[in-house]
């Protein structure tokens, strides 16, 4: 988060997704290890699946056979074996990273975190660290940290890929880098699959997931909902981008995530490249008091931001000055093109989309239903701050409010808003109901045709 200064009001939009979970897993000999068992109890038939011996059909693979958390007895023997003989996922991931991967599969039962500890990157424990190159296929499985640590850390240079399952009850605390990412922290490359990161916290960036410098971040198929961060400062409540990194959100559902100041859903870093892609970003919140704070549903600090074919929708910046219900561009570059950003709010500018400075263009999208509070109200689809650039070109702008001006788009006084065949009607404000050029400049054309000056 930065604090700036703005030369006037401010907005931001985007979203669409989707999610599923896989079966029971049965072992080489038909038995079923998906199915109930009491908690702490071994699944399997023989001395080989009890023991979580690898596969011999496949030398990197690692079956759990306990929902118990206990640790590996000796990680890098080639078997996965607590002190009673049984293979925890804990176990299996210390196995795996010592052998410098493997594919660990999981039962559709709850595995809980209860070893407490700090202070080790080793998976001994707390988080279950990753170390090596591993892929955990869930089958339905929910791995629950109930607020003891994350969930997931990802070390540099290491890889994750999760398939099929739920990550949830995971909590970053302290200060700084380190209360970051309440359910998943990656510092190196990780791939989500049909799964659900939901239910996680943190104090500073991150609350479902946080990506270190350096890092690759794919969600594919998954959904993201109801985490959140705290106030320290409180950025990325779904997803929160840290340095130069990558983060590709597609055919994936962004949901219910609140941050105490921007990104509710989605935070993109001003070294970042962040794209959404086919997805849902719905029903996020952003609580920070600032003009700069916001972006309800996502928020781009600078960095690079493309939206395609994807739903922003329900969103809300709702602190005392908060911009930009659905997407704040704050100096950035954003792009969204064949995406619909529809009935998201605002307290002070930009229901839909508030751009400070930088770039944004709005490319075949449709902007509808989107509201700014009093405060002061401007910009009920679009809000430009400063002199920053945006173009919209083949779009539509219907049915937004402003309190104040500018009901479709506002344009602030040194900025450039170039609108090129593009529907604007049946917008709403008491200056301005569709369009509102600032002050005296004369920067804002619609169709080549200069906008008057203040609502004139």
């Amino acid at each position: 988060m930065r604090t700036r200064r703005l030369a006037g009001a401010a907005a931001s939009a985007v979203a669409l997704g989707l999610l599923t979970a896989g079966p029971a897993m049965a072992d080489d000999h038909g038995h079923r290890w998906g199915g109930d068992r009491p908690h702490g109890e071994s699944w399997g038939s023989d001395d080989r699946a009890d023991r979580g011996d690898r596969d011999r059909g496949a030398s990197d693979r690692l079956r759990v056979t306990t929902a118990a958390d206990s640790a590996d007895t000796a990680p890098g023997d080639g078997r996965c074996a607590d002190g009673s003989g049984a293979c925890s996922l804990r176990a299996a991931v210390q196995e795996a990273n010592a052998l410098g991967g493997g594919t660990i599969e999981l039962g559709k039962h709850t595995y809980a975190l209860t070893l407490g500890g700090t202070g080790e990157d080793a998976a001994a424990t707390g988080d279950l660290d990753v170390t090596g190159r591993v892929t955990i296929r869930g089958g339905g499985a929910t791995v629950d940290a109930r607020g003891l640590d994350r969930v997931f850390d990802v070390r540099p240079g290491a890889s994750l890929r999760l398939e099929h399952a739920t990550v949830t009850g995971g909590a970053a605390q302290g200060t700084g880098v380190p209360a970051s990412g309440g359910g998943l922290l990656n510092a190196g490359t990780l791939h989500l699959e049909g799964s659900t990161v939901t239910g996680n916290t943190a104090v500073r960036a991150g609350g479902g997931i946080e990506a270190s410098a350096g890092s690759s971040t794919t969600v594919h198929r998954s959904t993201l909902s109801d985490n959140a961060t705290g106030a320290g400062p409180g950025n990325g409540g779904g997803l929160h981008l840290t340095g130069a990194g990558t983060v590709t959100v597609e055919r994936s559902a962004v949901t219910g995530n609140t941050a105490a100041a921007e990104g509710g859903g989605l935070w993109n870093s001003a070294d970042g490249t962040m794209t959404v892609d086919r997805s849902t970003v719905v029903g996020n919140a952003a609580g920070g008091a600032e003009a700069t704070n916001g972006g309800g549903g996502l928020f781009n600090d600078g960095g690079e931001l493309t939206v395609r074919r994807t739903e922003v929708r329900d969103n809300r910046a709702d602190g005392a000055a908060g911009s930009g219900g659905g997407v704040l561009n704050d100096q950035g570059r954003l792009v969204v093109e064949r995406s619909v950003l529809s009935g998201n709010s605002s307290s002070r500018a930009g229901g839909g989309v508030e751009a400070n400075l930088g770039e944004t263009v709005l490319d075949r999208t449709r902007l509808t239903g989107n509201t700014t509070g009093a405060a002061p109200g401007n910009g009920g689809g679009l809000h430009l701050t400063g002199a920053g650039t945006v173009t919209v070109e083949r779009s539509a702008v219907t049915g937004n409010t402003a309190a104040a001006e500018g009901g479709g788009l506002w344009n602030s006084e040194p900025g450039t808003m170039t609108v090129t065949r593009t529907e604007i009607r049946d917008n709403r404000a008491p200056v301005g109901p569709d369009v509102f050029q600032d002050g005296n400049g004369t920067g804002f054309t619609v169709d080549g045709r200069t906008v008057p000056a203040n609502g004139s």
